[in-house]
């Protein structure tokens, strides 16, 4: 029996979705392939899901709900077919939006351009930023970019009439017609709301935690703390710019407690800027006579890119800022933090000798960093660390390095 053009078509296509299908059952990485959990429900990518076709203008939507935030973008980095990992731990994600700011709920967060990027497998990671505080990740993958359809599957969509397919993905491919330049026409189907937070926003305390009269761990506690487990209404943030809660406890006390030690759930776009009141007053100690101003103000690495388990020099510009040549030398203490978890991952320390008004001196460093490879850490030096200067400012002594990637080198 000769089969029609048109049925050999429909037999393709049929065959090919059989083949995805089996493919993806046998790559259990298919949708684990991520560089990160995503344990935060207020940062959320709802679409595309993983395991899905991208081409063009694609709008991605999803949820970005976090009290302080200060911008979201999306990043994007290759995967290799056969492992759909990326070709190393060591690869870093590419900018694929401009940065946004404001809050969404179940919204279009951003328009992902796909047509710069080579058809192939890819991740997608949504990053958002808080002051004060690390970023806040959600990774999805892997997602295949096919701006350029293969010409079989073109062939197959020109002879075949016009009707729909709903894979398991939920996804509905529209067939036929008149064909677009790929071929084919992926339409978004009407997505079910993700369930978003709804009343008021509450705090649950990640361990016991002090509730505080203003938004510092200088003022006294309101007399009662939150255990671990324990949840509060969310009524405000410091107007002080600090990041710390304004919550109302069960037994309606009200203070303040720091985003550190908290989860927060619920919408907090609207949350109210609350005061603190002034800070308490503390004892002034009696100095001597200040002798000049200490500060760091550079950090250098070399390499500019330290790798993982091997010695890299910290290079840190202590200068005098002060009006009077310091009567003695100081020390500078030196730590390696890693961003995300604020974990201090090793230490150092090195000396400076008296400098004059304006003078500068280098001191060295070496380090050698272990942990966290292939994530984001930053140096943080201290000057005059065991207060042996009488200095003009005592509150500008510490310096934040720039962040810069650990290259995981020889570490599992």
């Amino acid at each position: 029996m000769t089969r029609t053009p048109r049925r050999w078509a429909s037999l393709a296509l049929t065959l090919g979705v059989l083949l995805v299908s089996m493919v993806l059952a046998h790559q259990p990485q298919a949708t684990s392939a991520q560089s990160a959990p995503n344990t935060n429900p207020n940062v959320v990518i709802s679409f595309p899901p993983a395991v899905y076709v991208v081409r063009g203008q694609v709008e991605v939507r999803g949820t970005v709900n976090l009290p302080n935030l200060s911008n979201y973008f999306l990043e994007v980095r290759a995967l290799d077919a056969s492992t759909l990992r990326p070709a190393s731990e060591d690869e870093p994600f590419a900018p694929a939006s401009l940065a946004q700011t404001g809050v969404k709920i179940d919204d279009v967060l951003l328009v992902w351009d796909t047509t710069v990027l080579e058809d192939g497998l890819y991740e997608i990671r949504l990053r958002a930023n808080v002051s004060r505080q690390g970023a806040t990740d959600f990774v999805v993958s892997p997602l295949r970019v096919e701006n350029t359809p293969p010409p079989f599957l073109v062939e197959a969509i020109q002879a075949t009439p016009t009707h729909t397919i709903t894979p398991a993905g939920g996804s509905v491919i529209v067939i036929g017609g008149t064909p677009t330049a790929g071929g084919v026409i992926i339409s978004r189907p009407t997505l079910q709301a993700t369930p978003s937070p709804t009343g008021d926003p509450t705090v649950t305390a990640n361990t016991d935690a002090n509730v505080r009269v203003g938004d510092s761990t200088s003022y006294p506690t309101v007399g009662t703390p939150l255990l671990a487990g324990e949840q509060a209404r969310l009524l405000g943030i410091s107007a002080s710019g600090s990041g710390w809660y304004y919550i109302e406890l069960s037994n309606g006390r009200r203070g303040f407690i720091a985003p550190s030690i908290v989860t927060v759930a619920g919408n907090v776009a609207g949350l109210q800027r609350i005061q603190p009141p002034p800070p308490p007053a503390t004892p002034t100690p009696t100095r001597p006579p200040s002798t000049g101003d200490a500060v760091a103000n550079g950090i250098g690495l070399v390499p500019a890119e330290p790798r993982c388990n091997e010695a890299f020099q910290v290079q840190v510009n202590v200068s005098n800022v002060g009006s009077a040549t310091f009567s003695g030398g100081g020390t500078l203490f030196i730590y390696d933090e890693h961003i995300a978890s604020g974990t201090r991952t090793t230490t150092g320390t090195g000396s400076f000798p008296a400098l004059a008004p304006g003078q500068n001196f280098v001191v060295v460093i070496p380090m050698i960093v272990n942990s966290f490879p292939a994530e984001d850490h930053r140096i943080v030096a201290v000057v005059d660390s065991n207060n042996n200067i009488a200095e003009e400012n005592e509150g500008n002594n510490t310096f934040l390095g720039t962040a810069y990637r650990l290259r995981r080198a020889g570490c599992p």
